[in-house]
């Protein structure tokens, strides 16, 4: 296994520039998520990682070794895509087996690999049938059986879990996680489930029109987001966006009045923001709950057992959405007030970057 940096990557087709100035480093044995909406990069990161597209500009350094100009068989690397692409004809056992013939590899050596591949992901007694035996499951993990055979310096997934059904896709995210833990290997992994990010990475790059919008951890995205976007894109449901005013600021905070809603007195650094200046505070639907705060109309909700979401418009016109205890005492049409800790808010200028806040949090007004 081995650490990979991305030097200034750049990716233009023509005048359009799909990526821009990408500059990564993932750890050795780090389970890392390229995470983004259609169309913002990251396959087509990935796939220069791989070799299979070329950088129009930067490197690609995996273990110490600058590899932007090899062949994707000279870089150590192993790819599972999202598409099976299993061999009909042939068994498990000679699907896994098959990068080894390649390599024209003795065949005690061969069938030691395959083993410990087909050991590692369940699929022993599976080895004489043929894909077309098996559930889309565990065709997905003849396909990792393949890339394990190769032993990589690092591991490449784009999307392999989206051909799957949402029951199916839960499991093998636990299945991917046990196989990260138990090959201590480096993996990137691709995907626009923020789901899947959340729950198997070390660390996220969240990727927007081309260019990283911040690197870190699950929960540092969650609780620390740097830009609107960020914001937006990790949690579920998603970050509540109320437009606000400044009315002043001081050492206790930011006080903002929200549009159709309370005053908040907010622990952000007094001079991010100036009196009369518009802003965006942004509430995690799970930071609300029933009490004095914010009035909404409630127009659809969602009870699922532990936790009832509940839409509603405020008196704005704003949408607004909680997720209350499952057992709350609301119903559709009822106009409900919810309560927001200040220290749960987060506040967003007018270029969608987060204000500075103040170390220590302070109570509402």
């Amino acid at each position: 296994m081995a650490p990979l940096q991305l030097q200034t990557v750049t990716k233009s087709f023509g005048a359009a520039q799909v990526l821009i100035g990408i500059d990564l480093a993932i750890h050795d044995k780090e389970f890392v998520v390229f995470v983004g909406p259609s169309g913002c990069g990251k396959s087509t990161l990935l796939r220069i990682i791989a070799g299979l597209d070329e950088a129009t500009s930067g490197q690609i350094i995996i273990d110490g070794t600058d590899v932007s100009r090899l062949a994707p068989v000279d870089r150590g690397i192993s790819m599972v895509f999202q598409s099976y692409a299993l061999y009909p004809h042939l068994s498990v056992y000679e699907n896994i087996a098959f990068p080894l013939r390649v390599q024209r590899l003795p065949e005690a050596e061969v069938k030691a690999k395959v083993a410990r591949a087909a050991d590692i992901l369940q699929l022993t007694d599976k080895l004489p049938l043929k894909p077309g035996q098996l559930s889309g499951g565990q065709r997905q993990r003849v396909a990792i059986g393949r890339s394990i055979v190769r032993n990589p310096k690092v591991f490449l997934f784009d999307e392999p879990l989206s051909n799957l059904d949402a029951a199916l896709r839960g499991d093998m995210r636990v299945e991917l996680s046990g196989l990260h833990r138990d090959l201590s290997a480096t993996m990137i992994y691709v995907t626009h489930d923020q789901v899947e990010a959340m729950t198997m990475a070390h660390r996220i790059v969240v990727l927007n029109a081309g260019h990283v919008e911040q690197f870190g951890t699950p929960m540092e995205l969650y609780h620390h987001p740097a830009t609107r976007f960020v914001a937006t894109f990790i949690g579920q449901p998603n970050m509540n966006l109320v437009p606000a005013t400044v009315l002043g600021t001081d050492a206790g905070g930011l006080a903002v009045e929200l549009d159709g809603g309370p005053r908040l007195v907010l622990p952000v650094e007094p001079g991010a923001a100036r009196s009369g200046d518009r802003v965006e505070v942004g509430i995690r639907p799970e930071h609300a709950t029933l009490g004095d705060g914010i009035a909404m109309k409630v127009r659809v909700l969602e009870r699922l057992g532990g936790v009832a979401i509940t839409y509603g418009i405020m008196s704005s016109g704003q949408r607004f959405c909680a997720a209350l205890h499952g057992d709350a005492a609301v119903a559709e049409g009822d106009t409900i007030s919810v309560g927001v800790n200040p220290a749960d808010c987060h506040v967003f200028g007018a270029s969608g970057a987060v204000l500075r806040r103040l170390k220590a949090p302070v109570l509402a007004a």
